[in-house]
């Protein structure tokens, strides 16, 4: 049987001439290999490097942080912003204006004012403010009489002797709380200061503010009128100071004001003076009553002085006597 192939050398020269070829492509493919390794290990500094080296990238961060800090300010700054919009549409002020910096201590009293505006610089108190431990004639003149009831009195009373109207203003700086129609008291306002203070307006004919308002010290709030409740009165303000809900006297935390009993008293003593000195005052003057009844005195007197028969001769008279016999 006949074999059919290649010789053996040329078998052998095949085969080392195969195994040449696939070492250069295995060596070929581990070259390409590591560059394309290479590159790749390259390609993110070379990235990293092109965003970082941009001109812009620096201004672009620090324009963000800008507008990031101003948003946040801007934000913080509206808290204020409200009471500051609310002053301004006020309008004409009177009166002292407190600084935005008012913060006060925990229950410590703001600076309050008596609540007399224009046109009341010559108010009085003319009903005080109950005090359970003063004396009666003081506690008459601090309860209110009506439909024949007596209540104490939890505010004081403010008015002009000529009975006429004025400005009430606020006595702190504060936010008004309420605004009311009462049917007793007329129209009232309260204001909170804080700390638990309020104040309480009443016997209005005229309300200048709404609820929510901020209001400075010293700012007109009202007009001064009457009420049923206290229709002994005059035009006056019924002014109530309060802390946590109960009514102190305003004599003892605002400027001090004569009281209308220590007004009361003082008059009394002047009336007394003056009956005191008016009889060595007065000035006799001729014709008086006293003098005309003297007169008739002193007449009668120099008749009865006169000889019997010659007390009521007149010239040109004879006289009636009998004449002794010789």
């Amino acid at each position: 049987m006949k074999k059919f192939g290649f010789p053996q050398s040329a078998m052998y020269t095949s085969l080392a001439n195969g195994r040449e070829c696939a070492t250069e492509v295995m060596i070929m493919n581990n070259e390409k290999q590591q560059d394309n390794d290479k590159a790749t290990r390259n390609k993110t500094p070379q990235q990293q490097k092109s965003f970082w080296g941009k001109r812009w990238t620096f201004p672009v961060i620090y324009l963000a942080a800008s507008v990031l800090i101003v948003g946040l300010m801007y934000a913080k700054s509206q808290d204020a912003a409200p009471y500051e919009i609310e002053k301004q549409n006020t309008g004409e002020q009177a009166g002292p204006v407190l600084p935005s910096d008012d913060a006060t201590p925990a229950n410590t009293a703001p600076s309050f004012n008596w609540p007399v505006g224009d046109g009341g610089e010559d108010a009085v108190l003319s009903l005080d403010f109950f005090k359970e431990m003063s004396k009666d004639e003081e506690k008459a003149m601090a309860v209110v009489s009506y439909e024949s009831t007596f209540t104490p009195h939890e505010g004081v009373d403010i008015g002009l002797k000529s009975d006429a109207p004025f400005n009430v203003i606020a006595a702190a700086m504060g936010t008004v709380k309420a605004v009311k129609e009462d049917p007793l008291m007329g129209y009232t306002v309260e204001i909170d200061h804080g700390n638990g203070y309020t104040t309480y307006y009443a016997s209005l004919s005229k309300v200048e503010v709404q609820v929510g308002s901020k209001v400075i010290s010293g700012q007109p709030i009202a007009k001064s009128g009457n009420n049923r409740f206290e229709k002994e009165e005059k035009n006056h303000l019924h002014f109530e100071l309060r802390k946590d809900g109960v009514a102190i006297d305003p004599n003892g935390v605002l400027p001090k004001k004569t009281t209308a009993y220590e007004a009361s008293l003082k008059n009394g003593a002047k009336a007394a003076n003056s009956d005191a000195i008016a009889p060595s005052t007065g000035t006799p003057s001729t014709g008086t009553p006293s003098e005309k009844t003297e007169e008739p005195k002193d007449a009668a007197k120099t008749d009865a002085e006169k000889k019997p028969g010659e007390a009521s001769k007149e010239p040109g008279e004879k006289s009636n006597s009998p004449t002794p016999a010789n």
